[in-house]
């Protein structure tokens, strides 16, 4: 009796105890041999609790009170957890828990991976419904059950894969999955569970499915339902229109693939999300993040160039020096001038990462020709390609040939109709099956049809026939038109050619009366027609003769004295070397030079080339305002050099008038600039000839005077300015004067004011090294906010820093920000500097983002704007200029670029693009 009643407690003790224990059905009987013992069990909330319960001895009949169950709960999913070595006991059902009855010992089922279906709780205890893998059932309290729950996410994919991964179907840890079932996925993580010392995952999918059983050690877990990053690292194309690209995995709407439709991005990873949805990360050609996508929505491409799509359209190939690739690796199979007038099948297109479209071109015997860039082509709309202005006069000189009314061969007349007559071809079309088609008008505009060319003969139109003419003849009139074409579009008036010797090849006798000469110059290119009217009719190839009438003095002694302009030599310059003479006439040669004809006295003495006299025509040499500020610039530099204390007058000299032509003289092989009242310490300055070239037309000066003073560049080769703005900077502006210097590169530095007087030995280390300086303002401001004096104070203030720090005033300058118009250009009255290739250092602060940057704009004639301020700046410039050197391009300051043109009033963004403001 006492050792049931002893189990009955425990009994109760494990499944909650009671509060007091009925001993017997008397309290008031004596107690015999009554001990006292502590049993422990686990609440719902996992804390132990003691129960003091007496065991009586006695023979006394006891009650077993019942637990009470309070609520029950099903799991779906299904739950798992291990059975522990916790000797303890299980039951076969909840009436068994609940009355303590029937026990059964853990030791048979346990550290087996169980099935929980169902919890059980009572005021003070829960219960677990568990099946084992043999379909045992059971009740049994949660704390013997080990299991801890887990939000995390597990993502199985070749890239991440540590092992092959051994996915167990079931709870006997037997049968795996099939490997390829579960690549590629994402699942979440129900909890973890601890076997012999090994820990499995269970593993569902978004449907709360139940997938099986890993090993933690073979994976790696995340927090987050898209799983765990992977590199991707393709191209691809958009291919569905409306749907969403994500700003993140809480599916914020980023944009709509409506804007990027056809597009070939780069996927650099994707994501398996546990949704079952592939998702991937796509950045576009500025490696800038487009946002996720779902990959459904996508189609891996073979490299950058995307995907082929059907076009099926009929193009003109417009720009004849594009290349036509051979492949994507961008093999040329030619230029399109090959195919110029010729209609081409664009039968597909691809939708470049570089941002470009390349068509698939085919001709019409089916033969594919390779890929150009669709700017490079118009968009017919059919096998007829596109109408091209003709406007040629023709003849119908075949009665075998129809009119169409369309490119569908619908019939409109027969050549035989109009044989022999003379109508308008207006427009030409270069038909796909290889011929060339005329749309024909007739004298009343009426439209008479298309007709194949070959039914034709081309005149010369309404001007009549051309005639051998084969004279010179000089321009003496200024408002004469120079026409293009007999349609009288102009293509230039007299007034370009006043006085010049030109070469009329032929004459055309106009049916309107008038004759026009067709006139070449002496490098034989063609100038236009002109009504004979307007120039008259020279003896030979010096022209007519101009009065001249003036005195001439000649410096130069090598120089021929000609008897006539067959070149029969009389005498030479040395015999009147230092002298100065009548000139009553002057010759404007066809050869391109012009002849004084001098006398000494009434004595002739000979033609002479002008070039032996020196004496400039000041409006030819400076001949417009950008000129004569560029001269203003050379004479501010040569006031400040002359000057014994340039700092007295520096900022009259920064203020004071622009120079007119009236104050330079040319006076014994010098221009001699008159400064009067101006206010600077002198009377005026000399310039040489050499110093003064690159501000005027230096043509016009004798070349062995201004050798080395304006740079040529060979028109063969590539060229290419490096800029760098915002300096000077102590600390990186030092690093870049040593790359440069060790890689032979001379750059061009603007640099802000504040800036060059806080380190003022660092820009001087810039100009000494050869580089070109030029302004940035004094502090960065947006110059098209400011007003004239405010803008002229930028400047000023830092054309001073710069003189005192390098003993030279900036002749350029650097818009901040890129920031100019008319109303700057004119205030500031120096040559700006823009650029062709912007870097984005300062947003990227990533050497090889700026080298690709450059790598992906670069062209001949570039200016390649950076920041010398920034270190990741300074770090790409020994790569960039390796790059660019395998490329063939050679470096220059901005004015080598321009052969020291670079004029004021005007913007230069690269050597073939400027603008006037």
């Amino acid at each position: 009796m006492k050792k049931k009643l002893v189990a009955m407690l425990i009994v109760s003790g494990l499944l909650g105890g009671l509060n007091t224990i009925t001993l017997a059905e008397s309290s008031a009987e004596p107690v015999e041999e009554s001990t006292s013992t502590i049993v422990r069990t686990h609440s719902s909330s996992n804390d132990q609790q003691e129960i003091m319960t007496t065991t009586d001895t006695s023979d006394k009949e006891i009650i077993t009170p019942s637990l009470t169950i309070k609520s029950s709960h099903s799991f779906q999913p299904e739950k798992y957890g291990v059975i522990t070595n916790n000797q303890s006991h299980f039951y076969d059902s909840i009436e068994d828990a609940k009355n303590g009855l029937h026990e059964k010992d853990t030791s048979l089922i346990e550290n087996k991976l169980v099935k929980l279906t169902e919890l059980f709780t009572s005021n003070e205890q829960e219960f677990y419904a568990f099946t084992t893998s043999d379909n045992q059932q059971g009740i049994i309290d949660v704390s013997n059950i080990d299991r801890v729950e887990s939000k995390n996410f597990v993502t199985f994919s070749t890239s991440s894969q540590k092992k092959a991964y051994l996915v167990y179907k079931d709870t006997t840890l037997n049968e795996t999955i099939d490997e390829k079932d579960i690549l590629n996925k994402t699942y979440s993580v129900q909890e973890e569970v601890t076997m012999n010392e090994k820990t499995f995952l269970s593993l569902f999918n978004i449907k709360k499915e139940f997938i099986g059983f890993v090993n933690k050690e073979l994976v790696t877990e995340t927090v987050a339902p898209q799983g765990e990053y992977q590199y991707f690292l393709q191209y691809i194309n958009i291919t569905q229109p409306g749907k969403t690209t994500y700003q993140n995995f809480n599916f914020d709407k980023k944009n709509t693939t409506d804007t990027l439709i056809n597009q070939t991005f780069y996927a650099k990873g994707r994501y398996f999300h546990s949704n079952g949805t592939t998702y991937l990360s796509i950045f576009n050609k500025d490696n800038k993040w487009i946002g996720y996508i779902e990959e459904n929505h996508t189609k891996v491409a073979d490299g950058k160039q995307g995907n082929y799509h059907a076009y099926g359209k009929y193009v003109n190939l417009t720009k004849k020096n594009y290349d036509i690739w051979g492949n994507f690796s961008w093999k040329s199979n030619g230029k399109a001038s090959k195919y110029a007038n010729k209609t081409l099948y664009a039968k597909g297109i691809y939708y470049h990462f570089n941002g470009s479209r390349y068509l698939s071109l085919y001709d019409n015997n089916d033969n594919w020709l390779g890929y150009i860039n669709e700017t490079g082509a118009d968009i017919a709309t059919g096998t007829q390609g596109n109408y091209y202005s003709y406007n040629k006069f023709i003849t119908i000189k075949s009665k075998n040939y129809d009119f169409w009314n369309s490119f569908n061969w619908s019939k409109r007349a027969h050549s035989s109709e109009y044989l022999g007559k003379t109508f308008k071809a207006r427009g030409i079309y270069y038909h796909f099956n290889g011929n060339k088609y005329l749309s024909v008008y007739d004298s009343k505009g009426k439209w008479l049809g298309y007709i194949n060319q070959k039914a034709t003969t081309t005149t010369k139109g309404p001007e009549g026939s051309y005639q051998h003419f084969k004279k010179y003849v000089s321009v003496t009139t200024s408002n004469y038109s120079i026409w293009q074409n007999f349609n009288w579009k102009k293509k230039s008036t007299t007034k370009n050619y006043k006085n010049q010797t030109l070469y009329a090849k032929g004459i055309y006798h106009h049916y309107n009366g008038d004759s026009y000469y067709s006139l070449y110059n002496n490098k034989d290119q063609w100038l236009g027609y002109v009504n004979k009217n307007g120039v008259t009719l020279a003896d030979g190839r010096q022209g007519i003769y101009h009065s001249y009438w003036k005195n001439v003095t000649f410096s130069s002694n090598n120089y021929p004295i000609w008897r006539d302009f067959s070149w029969k030599q009389q005498n030479t310059s040395f015999k009147i070397s230092g002298k100065t003479l009548m000139a009553r006439g002057i010759y404007q040669h066809f050869n391109g030079s012009s002849y004084y004809t001098i006398y000494n006295g009434n004595t002739w003495i000979g033609y002479i080339n002008v070039n032996a006299a020196q004496n400039y025509d000041m409006n030819k040499l400076i001949p417009n305002q950008e000129s004569l500020l560029a001269v203003h610039q050379v004479v501010q530099q040569k006031i400040l050099d002359s000057a014994k204390r340039p700092s007295n007058i520096i900022d009259t000299v920064l203020s004071m008038p622009t120079i007119s032509r009236n104050q330079i003289k040319y006076r014994d092989n010098h221009f001699v600039v008159s400064l009067s009242g101006k206010g600077v310490g002198m009377d005026n300055v000399t310039l040489t000839p050499k110093e003064i070239a690159p501000a005027v037309n230096y043509r016009l000066l004798p070349a062995n005077q201004i050798k080395g003073a304006i740079p040529k560049l060979n028109s063969g080769k590539k060229y290419v300015a490096l800029t760098f703005d915002d300096g000077p900077n102590p600390n990186t502006t030092p690093q870049l004067l040593t790359i440069l210097r060790n890689k032979n590169v001379k750059a061009s530095f603007f640099m802000v004011g504040n800036g060059v007087n806080a380190n003022p030995n660092i820009a001087k280390r810039v100009s000494d090294a050869g580089h070109q300086v030029g302004s940035h303002s004094y502090s960065h401001p947006q110059l098209t906010s400011l007003s004239a004096s405010q803008i002229q104070s930028e400047m000023r203030r830092t054309d001073k820093a710069i003189y005192y720090a390098t003993g030279k005033l900036p002749k350029t300058y650097r818009p901040p920000y890129g920031a100019v118009n008319r109303y700057v250009s004119n205030t500031v009255a120096k040559p700006a500097i823009m650029w062709s290739i912007d870097t984005r250092d300062w947003e990227s602060r990533n050497p090889y983002m700026i080298n690709n940057v450059v790598s992906n704009n670069i062209h001949n004639g570039a200016i390649i704007l950076m920041h010398d301020i920034h270190q990741p700046t300074i770090n790409s410039v020994s790569t960039m200029i390796d790059n660019l050197r395998r490329q063939g391009y050679q470096f220059v300051t901005v004015d080598e670029l321009f052969e020291m043109q670079d004029r004021p009033l005007n913007g230069y963004f690269s050597q073939h693009r400027s603008v006037k403001y």
